[in-house]
């Protein structure tokens, strides 16, 4: 008897033992959780996971501070109110396909953040299997992508304008010079041969020639020089009505060779805030488009409005207009084409390009109303500053 009750206190002691041993290990099992969950939680990339339901469970610290929202908001199917309309069918198709399958995925999307911004998202994917290989869901990692999505866009648009302006020097130079030569050997032939019935005739192609490959040439540098940053910026208080005259002076002698009356209605100042030099560029661009667009006979208009703290600058022309679905592609570098004028005058399109980030560069808006057959109206405005 006293054997057995040695026996069972040994065996007490033991289970005891064990019991012990159990908790302690569950200790450390419920300490390594909270270890992983806390890691989870203060990780920089946005983690969720998802239940055998396919609805998501758990989002991490890191989810709900960028999405500025709660737990309770971004449960079940909660956080897909944040993706972008667009992007929402073809995230849902990869996830569920993927989930069905058991399979990884990543996929890109954007989803709104704290300030209602959307912001680029790329997201990993696994399926979650519990220690005894049990699949339990998905759980996921996200990274905010988009200044990496922003500069690749930037790259894209980088070669295609590259090509773009190749394409001008390569086509658009080399047109006015092929005249210019052209025209130059005739006109050789004709003095040799005496004959100068056309001297005067191919002079004026020469001429127009020449100032259409300057214009551009000057378009070109000026375009150049704002790219590579090389441009300086010097804002400063000026006269632009005084400006306006000073270029419709300029291009009086095209004006004159198409009899087109060029009206300044303008106060006697104007005063804005921005780069004499830019304004200078935008002004002879826009005038030189409305005299190539309008016909022999024609009216050029500019006028200025002052409306809240901006000046706003107009040039119309009731020239052939514009059509609606070219509106858009006016001031894009990649979509941008020419159009020959009322006189078959060449340009490129780099002008208004030129044009717009001038005036963005000011802080300034450049838009165009127009109708076909009936004339256009090209405006931009500028901030004003009170002449002391």
């Amino acid at each position: 008897m006293e054997r057995e009750s040695l026996l069972l206190k040994e065996k007490i002691k033991e289970l005891e033992k064990e019991n012990s041993m159990l908790k302690q290990q569950q200790m450390e099992i419920n300490k390594a959780k909270e270890l992983y969950l806390k890691i989870f939680e203060e990780f920089p990339a946005l983690i969720w996971r998802s239940r055998l339901d396919k609805m998501c469970d758990y989002f991490n610290k890191t989810w709900l501070e960028f999405t500025g929202r709660t737990m309770e908001q971004e449960v079940g199917n909660g956080w897909a109110e944040g993706v972008h309309p667009n992007d929402f069918d073809s995230c849902l198709k990869t996830y569920i396909t993927a989930f069905d399958k058991r399979q990884a995925f990543l996929m890109e999307y954007r989803m709104k953040n704290k300030d209602g911004e959307y912001c680029w998202i790329r997201d990993f994917g696994r399926p979650f299997y519990d220690l005894d290989n049990t699949f339990l869901g998905y759980i996921g990692s996200c990274y905010d992508i988009t200044e990496i999505k922003n500069n690749e866009l930037s790259l894209i648009e980088l070669n295609a304008t590259k090509d773009k302006f190749f394409s001008i020097i390569a086509h658009d130079l080399r047109s006015p010079f092929t005249s210019i030569i052209g025209f130059s050997e005739y006109l050789v032939e004709q003095v040799k041969e005496n004959d100068y019935e056309k001297v005067a005739e191919f002079a004026d192609i020469i001429l127009q020639s020449s100032n259409s490959a300057m214009a551009l040439l000057s378009n070109l540098m000026v375009w150049s020089q704002l790219q590579s940053g090389r441009m300086v910026f010097n804002p400063e208080s000026f006269d632009i009505a005084t400006l306006i005259r000073e270029v419709t002076l300029l291009l009086k002698g095209l004006s004159e060779q198409k009899s087109i009356i060029i009206e300044n209605i303008l106060p006697t100042h104007a005063f804005v805030l921005a780069d004499k030099e830019m304004i200078s560029t935008i002004l002879r661009n826009l005038i030189s488009n409305a005299l190539k667009f309008t016909q022999t006979g024609g009216r050029i208009s500019i006028s200025t409005v002052s409306k809240n703290k901006e000046l706003i600058v107009t040039v119309s022309d009731n020239g052939v207009g514009i059509s609606k679905d070219r509106i858009d592609k006016l001031f894009n570098m990649v979509e941008s084409s020419s159009t020959p004028g009322t006189q078959k005058e060449k340009g490129t399109g780099l002008g208004l390009i030129l044009c717009k980030e001038f005036i963005e560069k000011n802080k300034g808006k450049i838009w165009v109303e127009s109708e076909v057959g009936i004339g256009s109206s090209f405006c931009f405005s500028l901030p004003t500053l009170v002449e002391k």
